[in-house]
């Protein structure tokens, strides 16, 4: 009961908060929005490694790979040679 009581005294604030109107981003602001969407993988074989990352940050320093692109938005590194490779340890992005 306590909750419902709570609840309906908000509902002027919340409903202040949905009439208001929406606000256009500068272009600036829409090139970072990425929504919470975040993509990373690592994909080892015995015989090549390769990272991809969405949104993810920069991916970790490679110096034998024979691919390395890297954006703000996407990133990929390859690598081949003898296996087995050990995968690097990633730590998640913000």
């Amino acid at each position: 009961m306590k909750a419902l009581l709570f609840g309906i005294a908000a509902l002027p604030f919340v409903a202040t908060l949905a009439s208001a109107e929406p606000q256009q981003l500068s272009s600036n602001q829409m090139d970072q929005v990425t929504a919470g969407f975040v993509f990373r993988e690592l994909t080892p074989s015995n015989t090549s490694l390769t990272e991809i990352s969405v949104y993810a940050g920069p991916l970790t320093p490679c110096a034998s790979c024979y691919l390395i692109i890297s954006t703000p938005s996407i990133s990929v590194q390859s690598q081949m040679g003898p296996g087995p490779f050990v995968p690097p340890v990633v730590v998640p992005g913000p």
